[in-house]
């Protein structure tokens, strides 16, 4: 479980990594700032949320037996979902002070930050084994 939280603990780093570019790149080219800024906001906050929930599942998953297993992972991942889909379809309704599009690219943020774990891991190893060969 070492590794999952490592995992855990860089794609949630990606998620915000990917938020501030988003709110970077697009903050001076809206009517509503805020409103980008706090969408932006809201969908990275679900979308870490949501990874602290996934992690948390498979973990209850590991303990148990498969078909219980399995059945537990598609009810979380429904639930996870569900949430996400509340999210996003609660920030048209008060889309004055959050932008649902922001919200949407905040939610994209788990995608996109759990494509980049690979890379990450990568990036520690030759870390590692630079500073291995240093030490030697």
């Amino acid at each position: 479980m070492k590794t999952a939280k490592m995992t855990l603990i860089e794609t949630i780093v990606g998620i915000w990594i990917i938020a501030g570019i988003v709110i970077l790149a697009g903050v001076f080219f809206t009517g509503l700032p805020l409103a980008y800024v706090l969408g932006e906001v809201v969908g990275s906050l679900t979308a870490s949320l949501m990874m602290i929930q996934l992690y948390s599942s498979l973990d209850i998953e590991l303990d148990l037996p498969e078909k219980k297993a399995v059945n537990h992972s598609r009810i979380m991942g429904t639930l996870r979902s569900v949430i996400e889909l509340a999210v996003l379809l609660g920030s048209f309704f008060v889309s004055r002070w959050v932008m649902p599009y922001t919200v949407l690219a905040g939610l994209f943020g788990r995608k996109l930050a759990a494509v980049a774990v690979p890379f990450y891991e990568e990036l520690r190893d030759k870390m590692k084994r630079d500073y291995d060969n240093r030490a030697d």
